[in-house]
């Protein structure tokens, strides 16, 4: 297994050699944190419960005694998923809230930023691994992608955002002809 979910934990068995004789040799580091728990299996492996997370490409450590082993580029959690918006249109001027909802949208406040049509967000808030508020600033067009950066991965709905259209008000006629 080398990807695991955004939200939750999974069970990695990491395999190499050199684990340690005993239950209390090897302990386990998946990605930037350490296992939620760590079982010596073998010589040759370990099970971690990985906890979760954001990020791809990050190393897989085995620490037996003073020792440590790693293997780079062995670990990514999933990328966060765009499922719908508390709003899919937002006025030609002015700004205006919109929710996104989703997963894997981070553990953390520092974790998300939105990005509503073709600009970023005046201000992206985290509000929690599902949600992310988004202040949408001015803009046209319609059928616009959604998204959502977590870490150095993305996720997006697209046609999920579209701007009001011009509004018409009156015809005022300065110059006709005299017939």
């Amino acid at each position: 297994l080398t990807n695991g979910p955004a939200t939750g934990s999974t069970i990695v068995t990491v395999y190499g050699a050199g684990l340690g004789a005993a239950g209390y040799s090897a302990a386990v580091r998946v990605g930037r944190s350490a296992c939620e728990s760590s079982t010596w299996v073998s010589d040759s492996a370990a099970m971690c419960k990985a906890s979760t997370g954001t990020g791809m490409s990050m190393a897989a450590t085995v620490s037996s005694g003073m020792q440590m082993g790693s293997l780079t580029s062995a670990w990514s959690y999933d990328g966060p998923v765009v499922s719908s918006l508390s709003l899919t249109n937002g006025p030609a001027t002015g700004s205006t809230i919109v929710t996104v909802y989703g997963a894997g949208l981070g553990a953390a406040g520092y974790s998300a930023a939105v990005r509503v049509g073709r600009s970023a967000c005046e201000s992206s808030t985290w509000v929690s691994d599902s949600a992310a508020m988004c202040k949408a600033s001015t803009g046209t067009g319609m059928s616009m992608a959604a998204t959502v950066s977590s870490g150095m991965q993305m996720g997006s709905l697209t046609s999920a955002w579209s701007y009001d259209g011009p509004v018409v008000s009156s015809l005022s006629l300065t110059n006709g002809p005299a017939t």
